[in-house]
């Protein structure tokens, strides 16, 4: 097959034209949701189906900012510091606890279940914020609700209460 003659062959090598039409944001392009047979049979003659495709490019757009809102990065920078706090209580209520195991074995897992509950809460944390990246803010804040219940330091509250 021969090739169209073309009156700039480096214009694809040129990333100037931004008014492009057929230019798209790579960062957009992973939120649009894939098209269905159904949505082809429902598209007009002419190929414009009378704006859907504008109120799916308003969605998007807006998941795409409620990522990178201020109020979200305000709120994940709190969960950081709360997760923060709990791993000093971590550290600070295993050192109210001590234990002396009758053996070796018991004594080597105790300190490795103690090592386990420091690092939960920052691992918990960096989890929740990198499966959560591209997903709604409600979903992030719910996993580190969540994992504020599940881990919070017992041995440093109850150390306290006594």
């Amino acid at each position: 097959m021969a090739r169209p003659p073309s009156s700039d062959d480096d214009a694809a090598l040129r990333w100037d034209d931004l008014d492009d039409p057929s230019y798209s944001d790579p960062s957009l392009a992973a939120l649009a949701p894939e098209p269905s047979d159904d949505d082809a049979d429902d598209a007009a003659p002419g190929g414009s189906d009378g704006g859907a495709e504008g109120v799916d490019a308003a969605a998007d757009l807006e998941r795409a900012s409620d990522a990178r809102s201020p109020l979200v990065t305000l709120l994940t920078a709190l969960a950081a510091a709360v997760y923060l706090a709990y791993t000093v209580g971590w550290i600070i209520g295993i050192g109210l606890v001590p234990l002396s195991g009758p053996t070796l074995v018991i004594e080597i897992m105790y300190q490795f279940s103690e090592f386990l509950a420091i690092i939960a809460s920052p691992l918990w944390f960096a989890a929740v914020v990198s499966l959560t990246r591209d997903g709604r803010a409600a979903h992030r804040f719910g996993w580190l609700a969540l994992g504020t219940l599940v881990l919070l330091p017992w041995p440093f509250v109850l150390g306290l209460l006594r």
